[in-house]
């Protein structure tokens, strides 16, 4: 029997220590992983990359999402979102199994927004947790597509790796 494949999805220049450490726990159970850099996704020479990470999702049972202050790289097929939005939506479109992450300092800048998204200073407010101002409201947008979900939209709040692998255990 195949030992189940777990995706770990997020932005990878700001959560690589995340990633690898989360990589290891998976291991550490006997799945194997699938993360873009190390070469687990099949690249299909005819596709975009980010077509190969979205199409790679239905080869997996598990999908794990990590949410950090970067919107990540635009999406070929639909640049109003990030190729983490597309592989989550194919996940959730796959019916896999999804956990959901968000960095805590994110998430307190998401209730600011929240609270002050309708109101006219809106645009002026400074995000400490953002990379890049301009996608604050991208990615605010997009931890509530996860959280409102009509299912399978569990989210969590992290500080450090191993919290992620304490709520998982």
């Amino acid at each position: 029997m195949a030992a189940p494949r777990v995706f770990i999805s997020s932005t990878c220049y700001d959560l690589a220590e995340e990633r690898d450490g989360l990589a290891e726990f998976c291991a550490s159970f006997g799945f194997d992983t699938t993360l873009s850099e190390r070469g687990d996704v099949f690249y299909h020479p005819d596709l975009h990359t980010h077509l190969s990470c979205v199409r790679e999702t239905s080869n997996c049972q598990l999908f794990i999402l990590i949410i950090g202050g970067r919107f990540g790289g635009k999406y070929r097929v639909d640049p109003s979102k990030s190729i983490t939005n597309a592989e989550y939506a194919a996940a959730i479109q796959n019916g896999s199994p999804t956990f959901a992450f968000v960095k805590q300092e994110v998430l307190n800048d998401h209730n600011v927004w929240q609270r002050n998204k309708d109101l006219p200073f809106a645009k002026d407010i400074q995000y400490p947790s953002i990379d890049k101002q301009e996608h604050a409201e991208d990615i605010f947008k997009f931890i509530d597509t996860v959280r409102l979900a009509p299912v399978n939209n569990g989210m969590f709040g992290f500080r450090l790796g191993r919290d992620i692998h304490d709520l998982l255990r």
